[in-house]
């Protein structure tokens, strides 16, 4: 099991147009190979990624620092997400949605967007 496969949350970065750096917290599930994360269709984060598909992709592994794991990935949008990819989505954050008020369907008919992110470099800090 790796920090993938446990983390809640990682950092997306994207570029803009005119070459800003964008990160956005997000929710993703990870299969092995890799990231699906769900987005609204109009956020930044899509555009960019079209313009430019070099993305990095950043967790926090453990408690203050001590596992910091960056990963440098190309990503793409994806028309559409298998049913057990996105079974396994929902049951990753079945508690998540509970947090935020909103329940499976309403999540992804606002997040309806997939992007699909495949590492090509990782590089991990470990201090423990």
């Amino acid at each position: 099991m790796t920090e993938l496969d446990v983390a809640e949350v990682l950092w997306l970065t994207t570029v803009n147009d005119a070459g800003q750096p964008q990160s956005s917290p997000v929710w993703f599930h990870w299969d092995g190979e890799d990231a699906l994360i769900l987005s609204r269709p109009d956020a930044p984060k899509v555009a960019n990624i079209k313009g430019h598909p070099a993305v990095s992709l950043h967790l926090n592994g453990g408690e203050a620092g001590t596992v910091v794991v960056s990963i440098e990935a190309t990503a793409r949008i994806e028309g559409g997400v298998s049913a057990s990819r996105r079974d396994a989505y929902a049951e990753r954050y079945r508690d998540g949605f509970a947090r935020l008020g909103t329940d499976r369907a309403s999540y992804f008919a606002e997040f309806s967007t997939a992007i699909v992110a495949r590492p090509h470099r990782v590089r991990r800090f470990d201090t423990t």
